[in-house]
C-alpha cells in the first residue's frame, strides 16, 4: 500500500531541467519587458525635457511668468494678424485707397466689411499665437515663441507700406504727411529696438552665413563703389532732366540766365557784371552776390559756353557731394553704414528741389563744405585750406556755415586749433565782404527780406543784427509762425530729427536759421523746393552722423539703439523721397523752385524749342 501513496509533486531530474529552462525563458522575457519599459520611459523623459537653449540666444525682455508670457504672446500675435489683414486690404484691389486716405471716403457696407476683416485678422492672429504657445509650452519652449514674436514686432506697421508708399493721397499735402512720418518713424525706431534686442540665434546665423558668402573684395570695396555709382547716377539723372526742363522753356532769367551771363562775360574778362540783373550798371552785381567761385568752372564752360553746361556742372557737383560726406562718415561708423547715409543724402528730396532751382552756387558749395569737414577730421590740412577757400568763394553767405563748423571743432576740443583758424577766417571774410566790399558796390533789395526785423529808423543788415542782439524774444516770435514750422519739418523729418537729439549738435541749425528762418518778407527762403535748403543739408547730415555715433556710445544698448535710429532714418527718408523726390519721375509730385516738374517731353515742346533756336 505504500506504493499507493500519492505521487510526489517534485519532478524527476529531466523534468526539473526542462522546467528550469522554461523558468529562465520567462525571467528573460520579464527582463526584456522591463528594459523596454525603461527605454520607453527614458524616451518619454527625453521628450519632456526641452533641449537646452543656445548660449548665444538673447535674454528674455520681460519676466517669464506663464500668465505674463501668455498676455504678451496673445497681444503681439493678434496685432500682427491685424496688420496682415490691414496690409492685404490696402494692397489688393486698392483703387479706393487714395480717396479713403485723403478724404475718408468709404461706403457704409465696405467700411463694415473692412472692420470685419480687421477683427478677423485680430482674432486669427491671436488664435494662432495662443495655439502655438499651448503646443510649445508642453515642451517648455514658450520663450522661443515669444522671442520670435518680438523679432517680428515691426511687422505691426505693415499697413503703413501701402498707405505711405502711395503718392496720390499725399500730393501737395506736406502738412498732412510730414507729421505722420515723424510719428511713424519714432514708433518704427522703438519697434526696431525691440526687434534687434530679440534676434533669434537661428536668424542671426542665417544673416551671418549670407554675408559670409559675399566675396571679400565686395565687402571691402563695395561701399565706396556704391557711393561712386550713386554720385554718377545722380549727375546723369539730373543732367538729363534739367536739360529737358530747359528745352521745355521752363528755366528763367532768374537765375539761370543771370549766371550764364556772368560766365559768358568772364570769357572776355568782364567778371561779376550782369546786364540781365542790372541793365543800367552791370558792374553793380557785386552788391547782390559775390560769386567769385563761378569762375573756377570757366575752363569747362569755355568748352561749351551755353547754359546747358552750367546745368550739367551743377548736377555733377551736387551728386559728388556724397563722396566727401561718405569719407567723413566712414571714419565714425562702419563703411556700409556710411554708404547707406550717403545714398540717403542723394535721395534727400529738398536737395532735389534745390538742384532744379535753376543754377545756384549754394547747392554746389555743399561739396566743398563736406570736403572741409572731412579734411579737418582726417588732418589733411592742405586740402582743408583748399576746400575752405573754394567754399568761401562760392557765395558770400557760405562762410557763415563754415564759421559754425570751426566753432564746433574748437568748442568740442576735437580739432581746436584748426577750428579756431577756420572760424576766424570764415567769419572775418564774411564780415569784410558783406559789410564793406558789397556795401561799397551799391544797394540791392536783399536787406528788405528782413524788413520786419529792422530797428526803428534804420535799414539793412546792420539793423537786423541790432534787433537780434537787443530783442531776441521779438525775433523768436517771428521764427515760430506756422509756415516756418512747416518748412523746418522738411529738412529735419527725412533724418528722423537725429540732429536734435544731442544739444551740442544744435549748432548745425544756425546757418539755416540765420539765412532762411529769419527772413520775414520773402517766401522762397522758407520753401523747401529752393536752393536755400542747402544752407541746412550738409550741416544736418554731418550732425546726423555724429548723433548716430553718440547714440552708439550710450551705456544702455548703445549699438542696438544706433541701428534702430539708422532704420528710422532710412525709413523716413524713403517715404518722403518716394512721395516728393525726383527719382520717382511722377507728374505733379516733385517741386523744384516755383514749379511742379514735368518729366515728359512732347513733340510740340520739341518743335517750339526748335523754332526758338531758329529765331
Amino acid at each position: 500500500k505504500g506504493n499507493d501513496a500519492p505521487a510526489s509533486i517534485t519532478p524527476t531530474a529531466p523534468e526539473q531541467e526542462e522546467a528550469g529552462e522554461d523558468d529562465d525563458d520567462e525571467e528573460s522575457e520579464d527582463d526584456d519587458d522591463e528594459e523596454g519599459e525603461d527605454e520607453d520611459a527614458s524616451d518619454a523623459a527625453e521628450e519632456a525635457v526641452p533641449p537646452p537653449p543656445r548660449a548665444d540666444e538673447p535674454a528674455p525682455l520681460f519676466d517669464q511668468h506663464p500668465w505674463s508670457v501668455t498676455v504678451r504672446v496673445l497681444a503681439i500675435s493678434a496685432l500682427l494678424g491685424l496688420a496682415v489683414s490691414g496690409w492685404a486690404q490696402l494692397s489688393i484691389k486698392s483703387s479706393w485707397v487714395p480717396e479713403f486716405l485723403s478724404a475718408n471716403v468709404r461706403g457704409v457696407a465696405e467700411r463694415k466689411l473692412m472692420l470685419a476683416l480687421l477683427i478677423g485678422g485680430l482674432v486669427v492672429g491671436g488664435g494662432v499665437g495662443v495655439g502655438l504657445l499651448s503646443w510649445l509650452r508642453k515642451r517648455s519652449r514658450e520663450a522661443e515663441l515669444e522671442r520670435w514674436l518680438w523679432f517680428l514686432v515691426p511687422g505691426i506697421l505693415l499697413p503703413c507700406l501701402p498707405a505711405l508708399f502711395r503718392a496720390k493721397p499725399w500730393q501737395g499735402r506736406y502738412e498732412a504727411l510730414l507729421p505722420i512720418v515723424i510719428l511713424m518713424s519714432l514708433f518704427f525706431e522703438a519697434l526696431m529696438l525691440l526687434s534687434l534686442r530679440s534676434v533669434p540665434a537661428a536668424a542671426r546665423d542665417f544673416w551671418q552665413q549670407t554675408v559670409s558668402q559675399i566675396p571679400a573684395l565686395i565687402r571691402k570695396r563695395g561701399p565706396l563703389v556704391i557711393v561712386l555709382l550713386g554720385s554718377l547716377g545722380y549727375a546723369v539723372f539730373f543732367s538729363f532732366f534739367l536739360l529737358r526742363w530747359h528745352y521745355k522753356l521752363r528755366t528763367g532769367n532768374f537765375d539761370l540766365s543771370i549766371n550764364n551771363n556772368l560766365m559768358y562775360g568772364g570769357l572776355y574778362g568782364d567778371f561779376l557784371k550782369s546786364p540781365v540783373a542790372f541793365p543800367d550798371d552791370p558792374g553793380k552785381y557785386l552788391a547782390a552776390h559775390a560769386k567769385f567761385g563761378h569762375y573756377l568752372f570757366l575752363p569747362l564752360y569755355a568748352l561749351v559756353p551755353k547754359p546747358e553746361t552750367l546745368l550739367v556742372i551743377q548736377s555733377a557737383l551736387i551728386g559728388a557731394g556724397s563722396i566727401p560726406f561718405f569719407l567723413f562718415a566712414r571714419r565714425h561708423v562702419t563703411e556700409w553704414t556710411a554708404a547707406t547715409l550717403a545714398l540717403v543724402y542723394l535721395a534727400y528730396y529738398p536737395m532735389h528741389g534745390a538742384t532744379f532751382s535753376e543754377f545756384q552756387n549754394v547747392p554746389i558749395a555743399a561739396l566743398f563744405v563736406f570736403g572741409v569737414v572731412w579734411a579737418a577730421d582726417a588732418k589733411r590740412w592742405v586740402w582743408m585750406g583748399v576746400f575752405t577757400a573754394v567754399a568761401c568763394l562760392m557765395r558770400e553767405d557760405v562762410p557763415i556755415g563754415l564759421s559754425m563748423v570751426g566753432m564746433f571743432l574748437l568748442a568740442s576740443g576735437y580739432r581746436p586749433m584748426p577750428g579756431l583758424v577756420l572760424a576766424a577766417c570764415s567769419a572775418s571774410y564774411f564780415l569784410f565782404l558783406r559789410f564793406y566790399v558789397m556795401d561799397e558796390a551799391g544797394d540791392w533789395w536783399f536787406p528788405t527780406m528782413y524788413k520786419e526785423l529792422w530797428a526803428d529808423g534804420e535799414r539793412g543788415f546792420r539793423s537786423v543784427i541790432k534787433t537780434l542782439l537787443t530783442n531776441p524774444l521779438f525775433v523768436i516770435s517771428k521764427l515760430t509762425i506756422e509756415k516756418k514750422i512747416i518748412y523746418l519739418a522738411h529738412p529735419l523729418t527725412p533724418m528722423a530729427f537725429l540732429p536734435l537729439r544731442r544739444w551740442y549738435l544744435w549748432l548745425s541749425l544756425i546757418p539755416g536759421v540765420l539765412l532762411t528762418l529769419l527772413v520775414t518778407n520773402y517766401d522762397p527762403p522758407i520753401q523747401f523746393s529752393f536752393h536755400y535748403t542747402m544752407h541746412w543739408a550738409p550741416y544736418l547730415f554731418m550732425a546726423s552722423v555724429l548723433a548716430l555715433v553718440a547714440i552708439g556710445k550710450s551705456p544702455d544698448l548703445g549699438p542696438l539703439r544706433q541701428r534702430a535710429a539708422l532704420f528710422a532714418f532710412c525709413g523716413a527718408s524713403a517715404v518722403l523721397s518716394f512721395n516728393y523726390g525726383a527719382f520717382a519721375m511722377r507728374e505733379n509730385s516733385f517741386k523744384g523752385g516755383f514749379h511742379k516738374v514735368e518729366f515728359t517731353y512732347t513733340e510740340a515742346e520739341d518743335k517750339r524749342y526748335e523754332v526758338l533756336r531758329d529765331l
